[in-house]
């Protein structure tokens, strides 16, 4: 795993099929993994000639937010959503993608699918030659009919199920990218029989990798497989999730904007865009590194954002910490924790107007923490900012983590009923 400036040592990568245990204030909890940042960063340099653009948008997003008061004192109290905090109108109508993992099946019939345009199931994975794994617990939740609620429940409420095939093995990546057109059709004649069979609408390609040399074998790929799926099933959707700083990465394994001709929607993977040396948020929306201002910005200049979907974490970091304020050391590595930890923990928010996030400090047994992560108010700033750059809509890794706390789904929503999508399964 790189060590970069933006990039957690210890990651939340939906490709760790099992889940670890994450301490929170003496809360036990389950933890997962989300798609994410994999790959060195770019300079922050790059990002210089999308400030212009990055300004306008924040501009008009803080002015779909104008009843929250953000603090400008670093260490003041986090604010609270307020009701109709976008106003009488919201942000319009669009896209609310969530991901929910087989280990949180067991919350699919709780979920609320109003809030929500589509649902993905995390995850098949998928081996070299375009194989699925048929083993491990993704597929067994999927072949013993587990998954069947999630799709269930999605269409009756008029949202699309999706299913994501993943893979974050670099060899599996390299094999597939040395003979893409024979594992595109592989994989799509494996797929397309378990989304007929389980009546999905689609999938989520999630293949995380970071080597350069293998970028035209997986543009190929990719395009063999949109095209081999659709032979199947013509109005199957096909989104691709991407590292954030992937559209300026040209040594990366995503050709973002010719990938772009081939999936319905990019899914950008705007987290883990920290450093772990240094306690901080992981999902930056502005600051002077890679943010999601910074991601969507570079994106927007080479793909339609109608086709751009911007991905937000449930989830963030506890880090062991040399002092309370913004800018101490950090001690040892950070620990992922959810939203839902978090408020159990019980302990009050502050607020790091640099970032435009939230975190909390506090000691332990003598020892300095600080636990960075989302909450309504940077997610409701988050939405907005997808809408003044007129993205598709957004995601969220993932919708066990918020506890069933409903202003965390109010907040995706941006005071607009989500988008409704034609289903197809």
């Amino acid at each position: 795993m790189p060590q970069g400036r933006h990039h957690r040592a210890r990651r939340l990568l939906p490709g760790l099929l099992a889940s670890s245990a994450l301490l929170l204030g003496g809360c036990g909890l389950l933890g997962s993994s989300p798609p994410s940042a994999s790959s060195p960063p770019p300079p922050t340099s790059v990002y210089n000639k999308f400030a212009g653009s990055e300004q306008r948008a924040l501009t008009k997003a803080l002015s779909y937010l104008k009843s929250v008061r953000l603090p400008t004192k670093s260490g003041a109290p986090a604010p609270s959503l307020p009701p109709r905090a976008f106003g009488s109108v919201g942000v319009g109508s669009h896209i609310v993608l969530g991901f929910l993992p087989s280990w949180e099946l067991y919350q699919a019939s709780s979920l609320d699918y109003a809030a929500l345009s589509e649902v993905s199931y995390f995850a098949l994975e998928v081996e070299p030659g375009g194989r699925i794994l048929q083993s491990g617990q993704g597929w067994s939740e999927l072949a013993g009919g587990a998954a069947s609620q999630l799709v269930a429940d999605a269409h009756s409420a008029g949202d699309r199920a999706l299913l994501t095939l993943y893979t974050g093995t670099e060899s599996t990546l390299s094999a597939i990218a040395k003979a893409p057109a024979a594992a595109a059709s592989e994989l799509a004649a494996q797929v397309a029989p378990l989304l007929a069979a389980h009546h999905f609408d689609g999938v989520d390609l999630d293949f995380e990798g970071r080597n350069g040399a293998d970028r035209t074998g997986f543009t190929t790929f990719v395009a063999a497989f949109a095209k081999a799926l659709r032979l199947r099933g013509p109005h199957y959707q096909i989104v691709l999730n991407a590292f954030p700083q992937a559209a300026v990465d040209p040594s990366g394994l995503y050709d973002v904007q010719a990938l772009a001709h081939y999936v319905n929607d990019l899914f950008v993977m705007a987290y883990d865009m920290g450093d772990p040396s240094s306690p901080g948020p992981t999902a930056p929306l502005v600051g002077p590194n890679l943010t999601d201002a910074a991601a969507i910005a570079s994106f927007e200049a080479v793909v339609p954002a109608s086709k751009l979907i911007l991905g937000i974490p449930f989830y963030g970091y506890d880090f062991e910490a040399s002092g309370r304020r913004p800018g101490a050391i950090a001690v040892g590595q950070p620990v992922a924790v959810t939203y839902a930890s978090v408020l159990q923990a019980g302990r009050p928010a502050l607020w790091d107007p640099a970032s435009e996030t939230p975190y909390i400090a506090f000691q332990r047994s003598g020892q300095w923490h600080q636990t960075w992560f989302d909450d309504p108010v940077s997610v409701a700033l988050k939405v907005a900012l997808a809408a003044a750059f007129h993205t598709a809509g957004v995601g969220v890794w993932e919708l066990g983590m918020a506890g069933g706390q409903p202003a965390m789904m109010e907040a995706l929503d941006g005071g607009s009923p989500p988008a409704r999508l034609p289903l197809v399964g």
